[in-house]
């Protein structure tokens, strides 16, 4: 590495003072605040209400530095795609009146289509110089459709929404193989030498359709597709509440799920006052190894529900869930190898996939399923908020 040619050091001084190479000071002004607090203080770019950008060719010089090049036909026609998406689904799922927003608490539309001065220009670069000035009346709307188009890039070229059904398929198996469906509609969790747990249902989530990932990344801050966890899931449904702890242990000792695998973060326990049971299951067991107490006395213990987690102790992680909502919520990631058929460089053909486990008991499998905690309602939580983001200010009383 070549050194740097230093000034003399009698010069130095006067060297630097002269230098005409130093910046003009008139960039100190006019700092763009809103974008350096996205890069600096962590907020989201779905949340910016501005574009730091004055004319075309910057616009241009944005596109490129973000991944599309639009001499190449190719790009042309992928962002065009994005545009179009965009602007079907901000119409079907925002301004559509298949829900009553005023009857949700939400603010009516501001107009049932995209107007027709935004839509006409069908031009990435005239979107971004539209959402960069401050006197046009159409700089909501086009805001709005480059937070869409931004979302739905990020779905589209990640390996995880390419490689979903590969996966799915590869991760239900495993938990297939130690599950055996019953004669009387319950279902029979393996375990080794005859340790089984009678399950009363599975159920597994194998596609996550593209419009629900894009209104779940559209109320996340982060806002890139490598963080929807459960486009693979799966749901185990025991008959008490302690036997998710068992539910748990058979799926570690059928090396199901490890534990170097498991995402630390991602993880929480809504139903199961675990250090209770655990005081209650160590005293029981010495008992029972020192005579005193029947095995069954142990048995027992894993088939009562007193060990429920009061309400107040709902993880927050999640602003879309109901408050009620109970369960054992396990994230997990499965290796993958992709087939060399699929194409993909051998030296790439290994990946860390995310899916989601719930555990709970039947009680509260049906209670989560009714009122606050059904699913539907679950659904429009979330839509609500991914539409109060992207629409803005939109959304505002004049």
């Amino acid at each position: 590495m070549p050194e740097l040619a230093l000034p003399e050091e009698g010069n130095a001084q006067q060297s630097m003072v002269s230098d005409k190479s130093q910046p003009d000071s008139s960039w100190y002004f006019g700092l763009p605040w809103e974008s350096l607090s996205s890069m600096i203080q962590g907020r989201s770019s779905i949340d910016l209400t501005a574009m730091p950008i004055t004319n075309r060719e910057e616009a241009e010089s944005f596109v490129l530095n973000y991944g599309f090049d639009l001499t190449l036909p190719e790009d042309r026609l992928e962002v065009e795609g994005y545009f179009n998406e965009a602007i079907r689904f901000i119409e079907h799922r925002f301004l559509s009146d298949e829900v009553d927003w005023v009857e949700q608490g939400e603010a009516p539309p501001p107009a049932d289509r995209i107007p027709l001065e935004v839509i006409k220009r069908r031009d990435i670069v005239d979107l971004l110089m539209m959402a960069s000035q401050s006197n046009d009346p159409y700089r909501p709307w086009a805001c709005a459709l480059l937070k869409v188009i931004h979302t739905l890039v990020y779905i589209r070229n990640s390996p995880l929404y390419r490689y979903h059904s590969y996966a799915s398929e590869v991760i239900l198996k495993r938990f297939r193989s130690i599950l055996t469906p019953q004669a009387d509609g319950t279902v029979l969790l393996q375990g080794k030498e005859g340790h089984d747990l009678r399950l009363h249902s599975f159920e597994a989530k194998h596609y996550k359709p593209r419009e629900s990932i894009l209104i779940k990344l559209l109320c996340k801050k982060e806002n890139v597709a490598e963080n929807v966890w459960d486009l693979v899931g799966v749901r185990l449904v025991t008959f008490h509440v302690a036997e998710a702890v068992l539910a748990v242990e058979l799926l570690r000792e059928q090396k199901i799920i490890l534990f170097p695998n498991v995402v630390p973060s991602r993880s929480r326990n809504t139903l199961i006052d675990i250090k209770h049971f655990r005081e209650l299951y160590e005293s029981k067991l010495e008992q029972v190894r020192s005579g005193k107490l029947d095995l069954s006395a142990l048995e027992s213990l894993f088939q009562s529900d007193e060990f429920l987690l009061p309400e107040e102790t709902h993880a927050s992680q999640n602003p879309s869930s109901a408050q009620h909502y109970r369960s054992l919520h396990i994230t997990c990631r499965q290796l993958l190898k992709i087939p060399a058929a699929s194409g993909v460089d051998p030296l790439d053909s290994r990946f860390a996939f995310p899916y989601e486990v719930q555990i709970l008991d039947l009680e509260n499998y049906v209670l989560n399923k009714t009122g606050d905690g059904a699913h539907g309602n679950y659904k429009l939580r979330q839509l609500c908020t991914a539409r109060k983001r992207v629409l803005g200010r939109l959304l505002e009383k004049p």
